[in-house]
């Protein structure tokens, strides 16, 4: 028995960016904890499954109560039956709230396996040039631009004084506001890395300092996915 961390796509590309190895394993799988079954069973399908898709079992997370995992949920790994865990896009359990079933395996014995496949946060982090061995996620920073200045000052002291990476996301149609407020907040030799549609047919990533960021007009990301990094 064992819960296997099993990486989604995090653009339309599956073949390319999901190891066959992994494929493989998925579809050797019946039971799975999963965000929402209806982007499961689309991903598992458009996998080449040949099963019947009815025959698995999905059980999905409550976001609004992620810190409770019912123990039901991991009934059939303490059976014998390996499980899958799979978010909606990337990782589970990085930035993730399949976090807290990883947590509860632990607790119950049972065995946990990641798979290979992509993280758009590690992926952002390694084309971005910026130091790989000093870095934090923060999430997503303060929406009110009063606390949203002083979280930025906060980390631009940060870069400046440790060298710390800082990676966080934003609200897709925050985009354009938040590369706005820091392009005109920010010390001009920080880099501010902008790392858009990951691994996707229009990815787009560039690096360069707020001085540069400047003097160019910044791409429109409405909308779009996007991972963004400060730096030094």
């Amino acid at each position: 028995m064992a819960l296997f961390i099993i990486p989604t796509p995090i653009s339309e590309n599956i073949k390319e960016s999901i190891p066959d190895e992994v494929i493989k394993k998925m579809h050797s799988i019946k039971y799975f904890i999963v965000e929402r079954a209806r982007t499961a069973r689309r991903y598992i399908k458009a996998s080449g499954y040949k099963g019947e898709i009815e025959g698995l079992t999905f059980f999905e997370l409550d976001k609004r109560d992620a810190q409770n995992i019912p123990d039901e949920y991991l009934i059939p790994a303490l059976e014998g039956n390996d499980m899958g865990l799979m978010s909606e896009a990337g990782m589970p359990g990085i930035a993730d709230p399949g976090a807290m079933v990883i947590s509860k395996a632990h607790e119950l014995g049972i065995e946990v396996k990641p798979l290979t496949g992509p993280s758009s946060i590690f992926l952002a982090l390694a084309a971005s040039g910026m130091n790989g061995q000093n870095f934090t996620f923060d999430g997503y920073l303060p929406v009110k631009t009063p606390e949203l200045k002083k979280k930025l000052q906060f980390i631009e002291k940060d870069i400046l004084t440790r060298k710390t990476t800082h990676i966080f996301i934003e609200t897709p149609y925050r985009n354009n506001r938040i590369i706005e407020t820091i392009t005109n907040s920010l010390n001009g030799k920080i880099k501010f890395c902008i790392a858009s549609e990951i691994t996707g047919e229009n990815e787009y990533i560039q690096t360069k300092s707020i001085a540069q960021w400047k003097k160019i007009k910044a791409p429109d990301l409405h909308k779009k996915t996007c991972i963004f990094l400060l730096g030094i």
